[in-house]
């Protein structure tokens, strides 16, 4: 049997992974379907721009849990980060500051005197309260608490949820939106700035652990796609590839969601039918319509704007040139704006094209300039997350676990199984709470 751990998928759930296993020298094999890393956050090169696959952002930055890797491995040196701090939002009127902490809404102009106080009696408690009184409040709706403010307090509310998880509050767990708080206070050590690779492009993360884990001597097979994970009397024996190749091994980490693989990579009758209900219930997605826009000039010196109101389809607009100039050529400027949707109308090619027009009047209204400079824009409407979970009931250790009674030496990890936040930084919590696990199965094996 080999030692290795097989572990499926390189994104960063994968090689946060891989990487915290090879620091204590236990070889890994990597297996990825894709010419690259970075799953999800992989990047593409596009008339001399670098386009992220989504807008991706590092929450919590310094104090964030892929940060909290890069540190443990001695390896923050090796991945250059700039600051996203500059945040605004815009309500037709003007640009108003985005609060970075109680002084800050307190001085916020976007909502008149009363609405920042009613605004502090809901924030305060949750701020200072902690993670584990949090989970009383994974099963309610965040907006129990927003459809008691009036109209520009939930404003407020919309951008959050937008840069926090990309969605509307309607999809959101008050106690998945009270720990984004905590973790943005810095009376409990939190800080409420961002980061994003200053080399540009979202994906360099997951390349700096690809270059940890090579360096160590394990194995990253990239263009390699599993057919089956080997079961037998309950416990794993290895993975067979698509190509009938077997590789052996008595550990295999799944980074992709749960419930795809337990329908995809596993015979019949490996898991019983409760647990598989129990794991399709993750099966939630978030659909998006995005667009990146290349300018000639630079319109706003800002870094993220949100546009807040009900009428307005652009959610958020994130000047990525600002940010890192490094992701566009000299004397090009890159943004992307976006929205989430419907899946329905993520798949109507008609109702693309609507969003795309609104959007881009939307810009001329913000922007006069916006049409003038604009050099050539490119749409994408998909499923942002195959597993975001974030919904009350579906949040934190609601989610599925990282390992499974049915069988010995399966483990998952990735933003579908227990951690807190979604995206990458849930990915890179749950390896780090999945990681002492595999240990301890490794140590008694």
């Amino acid at each position: 049997m080999s030692s290795k751990v097989l572990i499926i998928g390189a994104g960063v759930s994968g090689l946060s992974t891989a990487a915290l296993l090879v620091n204590e020298n236990i070889s890994c094999k990597v297996f990825e379907k894709f010419s690259e890393v970075g799953g999800r956050t992989a990047t593409s090169l596009y008339n001399g721009h670098i386009l992220d696959n989504g807008f991706h952002i590092m929450p919590f930055y310094k104090k964030s849990k892929i940060y909290e890797i890069l540190k443990k491995l001695n390896i923050v040196s090796k991945l250059k980060l700039a600051s996203v701090s500059d945040i605004a939002f815009y309500d037709g009127n003007g640009f108003h500051k985005y609060p970075k902490g109680i002084v800050d809404i307190l001085q916020m102009t976007l909502l008149p005197f009363r609405s920042r106080l009613s605004l502090l009696r809901v924030l305060l408690p949750m701020a200072f309260t902690s993670i584990e009184k949090t989970e009383e409040l994974d099963e309610i709706p965040l907006t129990d608490i927003t459809k008691k403010l009036d109209e520009q307090s939930r404003n407020f509310f919309d951008a959050v949820c937008i840069l926090a998880f990309a969605d509307v509050p309607e999809h959101i767990s008050l106690g998945e939106f009270a720990r984004t708080i905590i973790r943005a206070n810095p009376f409990k050590g939190g800080t409420s700035e961002f980061a994003y690779p200053d080399m540009g492009g979202y994906d360099k993360i997951s390349k700096v652990f690809a270059e940890y884990i090579t360096s160590k001597c394990s194995e990253l097979n990239l263009n390699t796609s599993i057919k089956k994970i080997e079961v037998k009397n309950g416990k794993v024996e290895g993975i067979t590839l698509t190509n009938g190749e077997f590789v052996p091994s008595n550990c295999v980490v799944v980074t992709f969601p749960a419930y795809l693989a337990i329908n995809q990579l596993f015979d019949n009758g490996v898991f019983d039918q409760k647990f598989i209900e129990s794991t399709n219930r993750l099966n939630k997605t978030t659909s998006v319509i995005e667009v990146h826009f290349a300018l000639s000039e630079k319109i706003d010196s800002r870094q993220v704007v949100f546009p807040v109101g009900k009428d307005y389809v652009c959610k958020g607009i994130f000047f990525i040139s600002n940010i890192t100039p490094s992701v566009s050529p000299p004397d090009e400027h890159l943004m992307i704006v976006g929205t989430p949707v419907s899946s329905d109308d993520a798949k109507n090619s008609q109702k693309i094209a609507e969003v795309v027009t609104k959007m881009k009047e939307e810009l001329s209204s913000i922007y006069p300039k916006f049409q003038q400079v604009l050099l050539w824009d490119r749409p994408k409407a998909w499923s942002l997350v195959e597993s975001v979970v974030k919904e009350p009931g579906l949040v934190w250790k609601n989610k599925m676990p990282h390992e499974v009674s049915q069988v010995k030496g399966l483990f998952f990890v990735g933003d579908s199984t227990v951690s807190y936040g979604i995206g990458t930084d849930s990915a890179a919590h749950s390896s780090i709470l999945c990681h002492p696990k595999i240990i301890s199965y490794l140590k008694n094996t």
